[in-house]
């Protein structure tokens, strides 16, 4: 898929668990989904929430990785990392990739969505 966003085989499998309606029922929900737990990061970071936001980087980990997200995965599993770790340092720039990511791929499930 376009460069890594979306892992081919692990998208393949996704779209083998149901039919279309319901693939589509499932990426909405992550669509609208996702930039909660994104923004639960970002308060979590401004209070000082350190098992806010692991819980919100975990969280994000896992439903990204559901359909192939792997690079947003791989991001929110970095932050959630630093949160488990006990700090909140170097949490900022690693948001940042995760958001900067979450935007690559939520345009590209939308075409895909539509595409179903």
């Amino acid at each position: 898929m376009t460069d890594n966003l979306i892992d081919p085989q692990e998208w393949g499998m996704f779209k083998s668990l149901g039919d279309p309606a319901t693939l589509v029922e499932l990426l909405n929900s992550y669509l609208e989904d996702a930039p909660q737990l994104i923004q639960q990061m970002r308060d979590g970071l401004a209070a000082g929430d350190i098992d806010g936001v692991r819980r919100a980087a975990h969280s994000l980990k896992s439903n990204s990785a559901s359909f192939g997200g792997n690079r947003l995965a791989d991001a929110a599993r970095e932050l959630e990392m630093i949160a488990k770790g006990g700090t909140l340092e170097g949490a900022e720039p690693k948001l940042r990739e995760v958001e900067h990511e979450y935007e690559q791929l939520s345009a590209l499930l939308t075409e895909l969505k539509n595409e179903l």
